[in-house]
């Protein structure tokens, strides 16, 4: 039986709240230790400040309640020939006349009334819609997590605080340009009656508590009420196994957001070695995963003529089934392992082991078969980018170590001796 979803999520959770990928916000309260040592945490925290209930709904009510923006005014006496602004003061105008022209109809004393929109609640407004933009579209972007499930109502948020802050008219009268906004005028705000200020200025105030590592327990409470659950089992049990060689092997490792956009989990040194770890990837730019049609197609073996003619036919008939020319390729043979843990030697800054790891979440014999045949593949066609897509394994030229493991779960199975590839299942104690 395959281990359940929820005993992978209990061994990993802490690791987890790098995982910005698909998923969902989990009711489950998650995360016993922290663990600070993220490559931009700030980015994570303030991912994850927005995705609080409180902020959502701040954002989302933000429409309507920006109605309640005040204003102070300042009254001020101006002299005007023709125009007449404010209330006309017939007592000062009377006076002014006598004392220059007192034929001289056109002249006229004014009360003006000048609309200020820099008092404190705007202040504190401005700068909190101001955070929530840069969080949005400068320092994260959100928009690239729109479609998924965690981001809940996310192009909603993004449209609000995009129109609120970039054309809302009262908005931009609001200049905080120099202003330090004080933590003393912030509580002074939280005290309004009106929710649009109050809320806001609260909101603030957790905001800087959290982004300036203030309270360990409020970041730990933060993570807990936001954690992204990995909706595929699979991909968690992938990650699972990358936990268990980062416990099993790294001493104060540095872990790495996981957004799509880097596929790098976790870096350690041990002496004068750094290891780095990737999940679902090619690794880092000096490997090649990859084999051309130029590579095979003089090879004189009726098989693989024809083997070649497949893998060319499949390329054209996609093309032309779905009118896409980015489905025609000139790649025989591609892959891109679960698991690459890369060992470089710092002081020459080169590759001096590959570790490959195939991960398959089953108890079914032929499906771990398959994952052993697929691991083969990568370790036997892995290329060196830097020496002319040379390959590594079995090559007396290459200095590279290339080692293969196959990761899966509760199965019986003998170990392997002296073979390229190790196997582990669950119960294995100590890995790598």
């Amino acid at each position: 039986m395959k281990t359940s979803k929820e005993v992978l999520l209990e061994s990993i959770k802490d690791e987890l709240i790098v995982y910005l990928k698909a998923g969902k916000l989990s009711p489950i309260p998650f995360l016993n230790k922290l663990n600070l040592n993220i490559e931009r945490i700030e980015d994570l925290l303030k991912i994850h400040f927005l995705l609080k209930p409180e902020v959502r709904d701040y954002i989302l009510n933000l429409p309507t309640m920006i109605r309640e923006l005040k204003v102070s005014t300042n009254l001020t006496q101006e002299i005007n020939h023709d125009k007449i602004r404010g209330s006309i003061d017939w007592k000062e105008t009377i006076r002014q006349r006598l004392n220059t022209n007192y034929k001289d109809k056109t002249l006229f004393s004014c009360n003006e009334k000048d609309k200020l929109y820099n008092i404190k609640e705007n202040i504190v407004l401005k700068k909190f819609i101001e955070i929530l933009y840069s969080i949005i579209f400068i320092d994260v972007n959100m928009e690239r997590f729109v479609s998924y499930d965690w981001y809940v109502e996310g192009e909603e948020i993004n449209r609000i605080v995009k129109e609120i802050y970039e054309k809302n008219v009262y908005m931009s009268r609001i200049n905080i340009e120099g202003i330090n906004v004080m933590d003393r005028m912030i509580e002074d705000v939280a005290k309004n009656r009106s929710k649009l200020y109050s809320d806001a200025a609260k909101l603030l105030r957790k905001y800087r508590q959290i982004i300036n590592f203030n309270d360990e327990e409020e970041i730990k409470k933060l993570f807990k009420e936001t954690f992204i659950e990995i909706a595929d089992e699979n991909t968690l049990f992938e990650l699972y196994w990358v936990v268990r060689i980062l416990r099993d092997n790294a001493c104060n490792e540095k872990m790495y957001i996981v957004d799509g956009t880097n596929n790098k989990i976790a870096s350690w040194e041990d002496g004068n070695l750094l290891y780095n770890i990737y999940h679902n990837s090619t690794g880092s730019d000096n490997l090649i995963f990859r084999i051309g049609f130029e590579e095979v197609e003089n090879i004189e073996n009726e098989y693989f003529r024809r083997k070649l003619k497949i893998v060319k036919s499949t390329h054209e008939m996609a093309a032309k089934l779905f009118e896409d020319n980015n489905a025609l390729s000139n790649i025989f043979w591609s892959g891109r392992p679960d698991i690459i843990v890369e060992v470089i030697n710092k002081n020459e800054g080169r590759i001096v082991k590959i570790i490959l790891g195939e991960v398959k979440y089953t108890t079914d014999r032929d499906y771990m078969i398959q994952g052993l045949k697929e691991l083969l593949e990568y370790i036997y066609f892995i290329k060196e980018r830097t020496v002319k897509g040379m390959y590594v394994f079995d090559n007396p030229e290459s200095e590279i170590e290339v080692e293969g493991i196959l990761f899966v779960d509760n199965i019986d199975f003998k170990p392997l001796q002296n073979e390229i590839v190790r196997v582990y299942g669950r119960d294995t104690k100590e890995i790598l």
